[in-house]
């Protein structure tokens, strides 16, 4: 726990904003043993969530953490539909439906142990912080606020107050973690920059209570329904909480001028829906719609995360689960420089890795936004009851369900993402593969994230990776691994050796040693040892 010199209190990291990427970084290192306190300025209640779903990767990370379990049986109800519907308005004509089993139904595929899964912000967040507050390493304050801070040559001096009471306390911290949003004043008082689309659109969010709405409109059940009318696509409505009846409309774009308090409420959810229910008003807001990324994700000992580093048009459901990414890559090589084994490189390889993952991110989000607004012209007639109105639903209604629901189909952008020019991973001189971000191409490749396989004990290969580096020898002809073993001792870095003989695991590695580093990205690999291992443990500690 923090140790108190005087009036400072000292710690090895600091955690500024208790959103789900801020929750994610402090259970993580506390999972590694690492001290750190987070601050969170509210009561972090979440009553109008910003996410809905946490992707593949994301769930096997919670896998990793013993969470999969709690996130999957979140309130959401395992028998609703979780089909994408594109209708005129939810009273009106279907256009298309792209079907999804319902989460109870969902079976793990091919490509990992775990399954995307529909668990709001409402419920995530709780889950994280539990499992924070359950390492006794992990400070976590509510209704703090970072004031100011400096950066020295030793760490970073931050001025907290308790918003709810005025005291001050002064924290010295080896390491500033920023999780502190789209608006960062950690990012803006280093004077770090945003490139790309500040303004996409001014979306509105509506959230509103009532029982049973697709029973009320006399529909199929859907988790997601988009709707276009006359003037193209224009809103989407989404159930948060099929048990309280909690749902969101969002309108994808509004006037420059509108406020929040003049937004035309119910005439919005008659246009969504077609016709006027009764419904209880929970929130509304205008936000800002934007493709961006930060110049730098690393300053000295500060680095920064989530949204405020990028920021990401929604679809796609990118946006939490890449902050969670930065994460995970971050945590795992504070704990190694805390822990004295990792090199300065370790640490700063974080933006090197990370930041082309959010430029990746951000450019498909808003490739998918843009395939929404594509939908706008020339679709007057799609809402009459005439011949020219039946042949306009089936021509547009094929189309849009392919194209806009490609938001939907990401598994490539879930688990393909890899760190090509990491200063802590070593190429085998393989070329790079396609960048697919519907399908995912499971390779072994360094630099890209370990495939999964199940192994004979019925665990999945991924259940091996996390709180060390793990050396695979696979095949039943492996060379032995003792030098390797040595030089990671040598430089304290903890390495675990698992043998693997399973043929079909070592086809798919490709190589007979494959070194895989704590967050599942394969660092090495090569079908016997390099000529001084010493110097590959360096390079992956970043020495």
């Amino acid at each position: 726990m923090p140790e108190n010199f005087g009036d400072e209190t000292q710690i090895p990291v600091l955690i500024v904003g208790g959103g789900p990427v801020g929750l994610a970084l402090a259970a993580d290192l506390g999972w590694r043993g690492i001290p750190c306190r987070l601050i969170e300025q509210t009561d972090g209640v979440i009553t109008t969530p910003k996410m809905n779903e946490v992707n593949v990767r994301t769930m096997e990370f919670c896998r990793r953490w013993g969470i999969a379990q709690a996130v999957h049986d979140c309130p959401f109800p395992s028998d609703y539909s979780m089909d994408i519907v594109f209708v005129t308005n939810m009273s009106g004509y279907e256009l298309g439906r792209m079907p999804r089993p319902a989460k109870g139904e969902t079976k793990p595929g091919p490509n990992s142990p775990a399954n995307l899964t529909i668990c709001s912000q409402k419920w995530f967040d709780p889950i994280l912080l539990d499992l924070a507050r359950s390492f006794p390493c992990v400070d976590v304050r509510h209704h703090c606020r970072m004031d100011s801070f400096e950066v020295g040559s030793d760490g970073v001096t931050a001025q907290l107050v308790n918003v709810k009471t005025g005291e001050k306390e002064t924290v010295r911290a080896r390491y500033l973690a920023a999780c502190d949003g789209a608006m960062s004043p950690v990012r803006r008082k280093l004077g770090i920059g945003l490139s790309g689309d500040e303004v996409i659109s001014r979306p509105l969010h509506l959230f509103f209570r009532t029982p049973d709405l697709c029973k009320q409109m006399d529909i199929a059940e859907g988790t997601f329904f988009l709707a276009v009318d006359r003037d193209g696509m224009w809103a989407n409505i989404r159930v948060i909480d099929p048990v309280e009846g909690l749902w969101r409309l969002m309108a994808l774009d509004s006037p420059g001028n509108l406020q929040a308090e003049d937004i035309d409420k119910q005439g919005l959810l008659r246009r969504a829906l077609g016709r006027d229910i009764d419904v209880e008003w929970v929130g509304a807001s205008i936000w800002t719609r934007r493709g961006v990324v930060a110049d730098r994700y690393v300053d000295g000992p500060v680095f920064m995360l989530g949204d405020a580093v990028h920021q990401l048009s929604p679809t796609g459901a990118l946006g939490m689960n890449t902050g969670i990414g930065d994460a995970v890559d971050l945590g795992w090589k504070l704990a190694a420089a805390i822990q004295g084994w990792g090199g300065k490189s370790l640490l700063q390889s974080y933006e090197t890795e990370r930041r082309p993952v959010g430029l990746r991110n951000v450019y498909m989000a808003t490739q998918f936004y843009e395939s929404h607004v594509e939908f706008g012209e020339g679709v007057s007639a799609i809402e009459d009851d005439t011949p020219e109105g039946a042949q306009m639903r089936r021509d547009v209604g094929p189309k849009m369900t392919h194209e806009v629901s490609r938001m939907f189909r990401t598994a490539g952008l879930q688990l393909g993402y890899r760190y090509e020019s990491s200063p802590v991973c070593v190429s085998d001189g393989t070329p790079a593969l396609s960048d697919d971000p519907e399908n995912y191409i499971a390779t072994a490749r360094p630099g890209s994230r370990a495939p999964h396989a199940w192994l004979v004990d019925g665990r999945s290969i991924l259940d091996l990776f996390g709180r060390e580096f793990v050396l695979l020898r696979l095949g039943a002809d492996a060379p032995a691994t003792d030098a390797l073993e040595s030089a990671a001792a040598q430089a304290k870095m903890p390495l675990q050796t698992q043998s693997i003989e399973d043929a079909a695991i070592a086809k798919l590695y490709e190589r007979k040693l494959v070194l895989v580093r704590p967050d599942g990205h394969v660092a090495w690999r090569g079908d016997e040892l390099p000529a001084a291992p010493d110097k590959l443990i360096a390079r992956v500690c970043g020495l």
